[in-house]
């Protein structure tokens, strides 16, 4: 193991900032890292004063997916070895289920698993010279980590498996077009501009923002008059809430206010 930590993990209010830091290996995922960024969002979920978490790498990448040096994706002598649900989901799920609000800041480029992992993020922001990859076919693999679902819902079927298929380097107009990322900065910005719009968000109600998320992942799957339904049940949550009853007398006062999470 090196002496470097494989992730960082910082907080500041109600950021935390979890950086994928080994560099000289592209970020890519050993076991060791695996461990340390599920650490990291323990961490994360144990602190309720954390809202909203970046998720970055360091150096010239967000992350080359799975360490291939590592042997963690060969085959056993039956064939029959399979790391994604074990090593990946608990991963992918940690920001996916989390009650909180991911934000992910892409630079270098975000490559196999890490595709999943980036876009399965509530926001993104993408450096002006990043592209995401998927390299699969190459491999003779196919997508892992929900990057499927996150393809076919940006770019259509046909043009998710051309980019699948083609191994294609989506490039950061290309993503932004297609609604996987929000904005795009330069390079040297994008931490800065994350960080930036990671504090705003952090300023709004924590308890929308959780409860939007819910309701946006299942209206995913269910009808509009089906979707009105669970608007309604958050609804009446946020409605009994003290931060709402607490932000319409702010309203009618003309003041800022301040959420608490409940």
């Amino acid at each position: 193991m090196s002496d470097e930590p494989t992730v960082l993990y910082q907080e500041d209010q109600h950021v935390a900032v979890i950086t994928l830091n080994r560099a000289s290996a592209m970020n890519a995922f050993n076991q060791e890292m695996r461990a340390a960024l599920q650490d990291a969002q323990m961490q994360v979920e144990s602190n309720p004063d954390i809202r909203v978490v970046i998720l970055t790498g360091s150096g010239r990448a967000f992350s080359s997916g799975t360490d291939l040096k590592e042997g963690a994706l060969m085959a056993s002598p039956s064939g029959s070895f399979d790391n994604s649900v074990r090593d990946y989901k608990p991963l992918v799920d940690g920001v996916v289920k989390s009650d909180k609000i991911y934000l992910a800041a892409i630079n270098g480029f975000a490559g196999g698993v890490a595709t999943g992992l980036s876009l399965g993020a509530d926001l993104a922001v993408m450096a002006d010279d990043a592209t995401i990859f998927s390299p699969f076919a190459n491999i003779g693999l196919v997508p892992d980590g929900g990057a499927s679902w996150d393809l076919l819902k940006g770019l259509g079927s046909k043009r998710a498996f051309a980019a699948i298929a083609e191994c294609q380097r989506l490039d950061a107009n290309t993503c932004l077009e297609a609604g996987m990322v929000n904005k795009v900065v330069p390079a040297a910005e994008l931490l800065d501009s994350a960080k930036a719009w990671a504090k705003e968000l952090s300023e709004r109600s924590p308890l929308s923002l959780r409860y939007t998320k819910k309701i946006l992942q299942q209206a995913a799957t269910l009808s509009r008059e089906q979707t009105a339904l669970v608007e309604s049940e958050y609804q009446m949550k946020c409605v009994n809430s003290e931060d709402a009853t607490a932000a319409i007398k702010a309203f009618v006062t003309k003041q800022k206010p301040v959420f608490k999470g409940r």
